[in-house]
C-alpha cells in the first residue's frame, strides 16, 4: 500500500514506541529545533517530489535497504501517491532521538476500485543523530515498487495484477480476481498458485496466520457471482530484490465454477523490475 496508509495500518517498532493509526495519548509538544526542521524539510521533499534530496536525508540503514532514491520514488509512484498537507502532532524523545507523529493529507491510487482517493492519516517518522547530522528514519516500506499492469481472462474469470512489491524475503502481489462469467466462482489461491520467473526461480506463496503476510479472504476462498470481483494480495517468499527487470507468470488456482467438470487455473504473464 502506500506509504501512509503503510505505515498506519501497520504497527512500527520505532524508537521503542509502537504506533498505529491513531496518535497515542500523552505526546509532548513540538519543538522548533534543528531536528524538527529536519523532519519537515523531509515532508517538504515528499511533497514536492525531491526524492533525490529525500533520500539523502534518510538514515544509512535506510539508504542501504532503499539502495537508490529511484526506488524510494518508485513506492510513492505504485500508489500516485501525493502528500497534500501535514500537521506534526506532537512528538516522544529517548536517547536514540525523536518520533514525531503526523497527519498527513494525501492523494492516493485505490487499486481495488481504479479510483484516486484522499486520506487523512497519523503517521510515524523518526529523527535520529548519526555521523555527526540528524537523519530521517521512516520504516515500514517495501523496497521498492511497480505497476506491471498485467490483465488477463481466461473461462469467465479474470485476473489483473495491479501491483508489485519488493520486500527483502518477500514479493507481494495486489490481485484482483473477478467473475466475468454467469456462474458462481470460488477463488482459492492458497490451493495451488504460483509465481516463477524467466531466470527459472520458482516463488512459493507464504502461507501463515500472520494476517499481515497472508490475505484471510484469498486463503479461506473468495466466492464471487457474476459480476462480482475481489482485490487482496499475494505474497511470495524470495530472496531477491526487483533489480533486473524480469518476466513474471503467476499462476493463479484452483478457480472452482459452479456446475464445471473441473477445476480452472489461469496463467499471467508480466513484467516487473
Amino acid at each position: 500500500m502506500i506509504r501512509s496508509v503503510c505505515a498506519a495500518l501497520t504497527a512500527i517498532v520505532l524508537l521503542g514506541a509502537a504506533p498505529a493509526a491513531n496518535a497515542p495519548k500523552g505526546l509532548s509538544p513540538v519543538k522548533a529545533d534543528a531536528f524538527t526542521a529536519t523532519l519537515q524539510r523531509y515532508l517538504k521533499d515528499q511533497e514536492t517530489g525531491r526524492w533525490d534530496d529525500a533520500y539523502a536525508l534518510l538514515n544509512a540503514e535506510a539508504r542501504r535497504y532503499y539502495r537508490n532514491a529511484g526506488n524510494l520514488a518508485s513506492i510513492y509512484a505504485a500508489d500516485r501517491f501525493t502528500l497534500r498537507g501535514y500537521k506534526l502532532l506532537g512528538m516522544r524523545s529517548d536517547r536514540l532521538g525523536r518520533v514525531y507523529f503526523v497527519r498527513e493529507s494525501a492523494d492516493y491510487l485505490d487499486h481495488a476500485h481504479d479510483a484516486m482517493l484522499n486520506i487523512s492519516v497519523n503517521v510515524p517518522i523518526g529523527v535520529v543523530g548519526e555521523g555527526g547530522a540528524l537523519r530521517i528514519k521512516d520504516p515500514g516500506h517495501p523496497q521498492k515498487a511497480a505497476l506491471p499492469a498485467a490483465d488477463f481472462s481466461s473461462g469467465g474469470v479474470r485476473v489483473a495484477i495491479k501491483k508489485i512489491s519488493y520486500y527483502p524475503r518477500r514479493v507481494e502481489l495486489v490481485v484482483t480476481i473477478a467473475n466475468v462469467g454467469a456462474d458462481f466462482i470460488t477463488a482459492l489461491p492458497y490451493g495451488k498458485s504460483i509465481l516463477r520467473d524467466d531466470a527459472g526461480h520458482v516463488y512459493r506463496l507464504i502461507d501463515t496466520r500472520d494476517w499481515t503476510l497472508t490475505d484471510k479472504q484469498f486463503f479461506e476462498g473468495v466466492r464471487l457471482p457474476e459480476n462480482g470481483q475481489y482485490t487482496g494480495f499475494l505474497a511470495f517468499e524470495t530472496p531477491l530484490l526487483g533489480d533486473v527487470r524480469r518476466t513474471y507468470t503467476l499462476t493463479i488456482a484452483p478457480l472452482l465454477r459452479d456446475g464445471a467438470d473441473a477445476p480452472i487455473s489461469i496463467d499471467i504473464p508480466f513484467t516487473a523490475g
